[in-house]
């Protein structure tokens, strides 16, 4: 056994001593730096690393060399680093029997040894399904290389993400994985190091696609996922932000390769978009997107956002009450990731102050002198965009006005502090800043008022036990996060035509009485009747039934109509969407889910559930969502189909638009 070691210091002598007798015959050999390392794959049978394996050090440097190498990539590595560490700063293809510990004693060496002499000998084979830890895509890439294989490959990562790889005689003939399509499907197979995999043999790809032979593919791949890496020298936590320069060389060639891709890719990049974000949307693999990222660094194309961090966000608060700004200055002032930049008292103020100072959000009052709230947000709107954040008293009898700030482009309404409250929970504190700051991540081109188009006539059935005529057998199950009440008023408004909507149920995440106010008004807007789920019932197709983030609402089939079932009881704390779809899944190919907006994971496996069982999920593109999350997180790993805008969105309110409007 000759053990390669890749190490600057070699302070671990006396332990390669023993281990030398203690496996048959090993020798040990020392390579520090390039010119010492032997390239003869006989002449190595495993690596060990030694301790620094940071972006840019000559282990690294090294590790990548050998592995990416076409004659030496199946050489087994031991990493001197935990397996999670190592993915934080190096893209790495995998092999099942590599090792990730940064302790190293005689025994679990001479038990990896013995792992890889019988790696070694069937490294070759492997069943018709299993799971990548065991079985890694290089390596099966290598073993349908060697046997010519013709058949598909078939790929499940653990986010519930799916593809295909065809094959023919040993070519790639066609791929598919999220958005990804053909050899940059194989680029991203080759890194990626969890989930599982199936593979039918013998299986034709349909169609004359061009041939991808794997025996260059495979060298080809290894050397862009090396050429990945050099990110890592530019910016080593993904997390950071990029901003582009006034130099766009990259972007000269239009008759480029890929130029449409890179373009996107480019478009992707604004302020504060960190790394990762990029590399997660791009329409290209990791390795072929991180290797662009990094020659657009070395252009000097792009550079890190020197910009405070996303989580820190400046506010200027606007309200003619002195104490409710010096409330919510101390507040602002326990949060580390909210700055006040100012206040103003009046809209007139505002606007000034706004075009001076900034901000990244602004607080806003309704009730002002010289120009009061909803005047002001109109102007900030027209004159210098920003999301906005309505601090009302909400009442019944201040419905209206809240519902109007919706309308006319408000991110987000929260209910004011009493005048004079000197303190309030720490939970509700944190709720406020909370919501300030996701507010102020919202993209301004989601930020505009809502027009409403020509009111017509309701022609839906008023009898509760009739059906509309010709409505379909669609379930629409709209979900509204967090500050994405202004999208479904635009929605509700783009309806081209309200005469045929199939059963709708929209959940909505705002409290049970904002909900009932807002619902009033609504109606007051719209042909389409609007009904809040009040109680346990059969479900009328032409109705949208708006449920709140307070109702625990399920869908059962009841002889093939639609029953809801509100217990009375709050749903599962952040679990509101994931009830609702889960329980909509159930009617299968019958349920159509649109996704508004959402944040965090509450919906994502509701969505899962959906489309496994052969429902479908649309969701609105995530630059005009003013909370994001859940449909990027959908789009992402390929449960949900992205629609660029509400006017196709709508179409989903129509009889017969699911798929062949849309597609």
């Amino acid at each position: 056994m000759k053990v390669l070691v890749l190490a600057e210091k070699l302070e671990c002598t006396a332990l390669l001593d023993h281990l030398s007798h203690i496996q048959g015959e090993i020798t040990f050999i020392q390579g520090r730096n390039v010119a010492d390392v032997p390239r003869d794959p006989a002449e190595v049978d495993v690596i060990m690393g030694g301790e620094d394996c940071s972006p840019g050090s000559a282990l690294n440097s090294l590790m990548l060399g050998w592995r990416s190498h076409p004659h030496t990539y199946l050489i087994p590595c031991w990493f001197p680093v935990d397996r999670e560490s190592l993915g934080r700063t190096c893209l790495w293809p995998r092999l099942a029997i590599d090792r990730f510990d940064p302790k190293c004693d005689s025994t679990t060496f001479s038990e990896w040894v013995s792992l890889v002499v019988e790696w070694q000998q069937n490294r070759m084979h492997f069943s018709d399904s299993g799971i990548l830890e065991d079985r890694s895509g290089l390596e099966l890439s290598t073993s349908l290389c060697l046997r010519r294989a013709t058949g598909v490959l078939s790929l499940f990562d653990n986010d519930g993400g799916e593809g295909e790889l065809f094959f023919r005689n040993g070519d790639l003939i066609s791929a598919s994985y999220k958005h990804l399509r053909g050899i940059e499907v194989f680029y991203e197979f080759l890194c990626m190091n969890s989930g599982g995999y199936s593979w039918e043999g013998g299986r034709h790809p349909s169609g004359n696609e061009e041939a991808h032979p794997l025996s260059q593919l495979i060298p080809d791949g290894l050397k862009l996922i090396y050429d990945a890496n050099f990110l890592y020298s530019f910016v080593s936590n993904l997390d950071k932000g990029l901003l582009p320069t006034d130099s766009q060389s990259a972007l000269d060639d239009s008759a480029a390769e890929l130029f449409i891709e890179q373009k996107e890719i480019y478009d992707l990049i604004k302020t504060g978009v960190p790394v990762s974000q990029i590399i997660e949307a791009s329409p290209l693999s990791r390795p072929s997107t991180m290797t662009l990222l990094a020659k657009w660094f070395s252009l000097e194309d792009v550079v890190l956002s020197n910009q405070p961090s996303r989580s820190e966000c400046s506010v200027l608060i606007v309200d003619d009450s002195r104490l409710i700004c010096r409330f919510l200055d101390d507040i602002f002032a326990k949060d580390p990731r909210v700055r006040v930049a100012g206040f103003a008292h009046n809209g007139i103020e505002a606007l000034e102050l706004i075009g001076e100072l900034k901000p990244d959000v602004v607080t806003l009052d309704l009730q002002m002198p010289k120009m009061d709230g909803i005047t002001a947000l109109k102007h900030i709107l027209i004159r210098d965009p920003r999301p906005v954040v309505v601090l009302s008293a909400f009442t019944k009898a201040t419905s209206r006005l809240t519902y109007e700030s919706f309308k006319y482009g408000a991110v987000d309404v929260i209910t004011k502090p009493a005048k004079g409250a000197k303190s309030t929970g720490d939970a509700m504190n944190r709720e406020l800043c909370d919501r300030i700051v996701q507010a102020s991540r919202v993209q301004l081109a989601a930020i505009k008022y809502i027009r409403r188009g020509k009111k017509k006539e309701s022609i839906v059935s008023n009898d509760p036990s009739g059906t509309a005529a010709d409505v379909p057998g669609k379930i629409l199950v709209v979900l509204c996060g967090a500050g994405g009440f202004p999208t479904l008023l635009k929605l509700v408004f783009a309806i081209p035509d309200p005469k045929h909507i199939p059963l709708t149920v929209i959940g909505v995440d705002m409290p049970k009485r904002v909900v009932e106010a807002l619902v009033g008004n609504l109606n007051k807007d719209t042909a389409i009747p609007v009904e809040e789920i009040s109680g346990t019932g059969h479900l009328r197709p032409g109705v949208c039934y708006i449920a709140s983030n307070e109702d625990a609402c399920i869908l059962h089939d009841d002889g093939g109509q639609v029953n809801i079932v509100r217990n009375g009881t709050h749903p599962s704390p952040g679990n509101f969407f994931d009830e609702l779809l889960t329980s909509a899944a159930a009617f299968k190919s019958r349920t159509v889910a649109v996704l508004l907006s959402g944040t965090g994971d509450d919906g994502l496996e509701g969505v899962r559930q959906v489309r496994q069982n052969g429902g479908e999920v649309f969701a609105l593109t995530p630059g005009a969502c003013l909370r994001p999350d859940l449909p990027e997180k959908s789009i992402n790993i390929g449960c949900a189909e992205e629609i660029k805008d509400i006017a196709d969105l709508s179409k989903l309110f129509e009889i017969g638009a699911v798929r062949k409007n849309l597609v």
